[in-house]
């Protein structure tokens, strides 16, 4: 069942090209405008000491410590940002996922926006929940680690709390509680799910289904790589303009993994769900996602 909600995913990837050009063109738009104002302040710090080309084109800690020591103040606006940018970020990503969601169930060819328009506000609603839920994960992280670091004391208790055991905790109950918020809104869409109902669903069906986590851990494996290969890369070669193109490069495979994640996720969803539910008599069956059988269309 994984093999064929995997191959459902990149089926939907060939067949709405429209929908990877969508999450391509919003996810640009939405980083130029978080960029905007985090490059003004980076300027602004870094412009007048002249080592601006240098920290372009490789990073040095020690020149960046000392910039940071003459302009922290300047540096520390750049803070007051984020009051506004991450709620932005999420709630494209939270709407993302529900239009997504909507044009990929049922192998039909529905419209992105129509799943948007439909299902966006409960969508936020049951993120929201989660997101309540990932602060309480990361508190008790927190709490894990101080608890380490002060009962072990010195520097072994400091790097097994703070950088092992803390990071891989919060690390792994943050993933699970993404796939769990990923289940959560494809009950809402394919579902018609209620806020709760959505909420218990999504906690309920990777601890159901092991086929659930296997998936994820498949696709996180590839999104990861897109995520940091671009800091790996030598960028200096080709110049700004090969750089753009190379960043663009990089944008647009994210999109067709989103895509074909989002794509294996309902697959796999309907296909259980068309297994444990009995038909009907004399009532067709849909056909699930995950059979590879994808009508095409526009992304809408």
């Amino acid at each position: 069942m994984v093999r064929k909600s995997m191959v459902a995913g990149l089926v939907a990837v060939q067949r709405r090209p429209g929908l990877v050009a969508l999450t391509y063109g919003v996810n640009l738009a939405l980083a130029f405008i978080l960029a905007v104002p985090v490059y003004v302040v980076l300027a602004d710090v870094v412009g007048p000491t002249g080592f601006g080309d240098d920290l372009v084109h490789r990073f040095d800690i020690v020149l960046w410590a000392d910039i940071l020591e003459k302009a922290g103040p300047l540096l520390g606006a750049l803070w007051s940002q984020l009051l506004w940018m991450i709620p932005l970020y999420v709630v494209w990503k939270v709407l993302l996922s529900v239009g997504l969601f909507h044009a990929l169930r049922d192998g039909a060819a529905r419209p992105f926006w129509t799943g948007v328009g439909r299902y966006g506000g409960r969508g936020l609603l049951v993120s929201a929940i989660y997101g309540v839920l990932g602060l309480v994960w990361a508190g008790f992280s927190a709490l894990v680690t101080a608890g380490i670091v002060l009962g072990w004391g010195g520097e072994v208790g400091a790097f097994w709390g703070g950088f092992v055991v803390g990071p891989a905790l919060a690390a792994l109950g943050l993933a699970v509680l993404d796939l769990m918020h990923d289940y959560a809104l494809i009950a809402v869409v394919t579902d018609e799910r209620r806020v709760w109902a959505a909420l218990l669903a999504g906690i309920r069906w990777p601890l159901r289904h092991a086929a659930a986590p296997a998936l994820y851990a498949l696709w996180l494996l590839p999104a990861a790589l897109l995520l940091l290969l671009p800091t790996l890369v030598e960028f200096n070669l080709g110049g700004v303009w090969g750089v753009f193109l190379l960043q663009q490069l990089f944008l647009v495979a994210r999109a067709a993994v989103t895509v074909a994640w989002y794509g294996s996720e309902v697959a796999l969803y309907e296909a259980v769900r068309q297994q444990e539910t009995p038909l009907l008599a004399g009532t067709d069956a849909p056909v699930p996602f995950a059979s590879g059988e994808v009508a095409s269309g526009r992304s809408g």
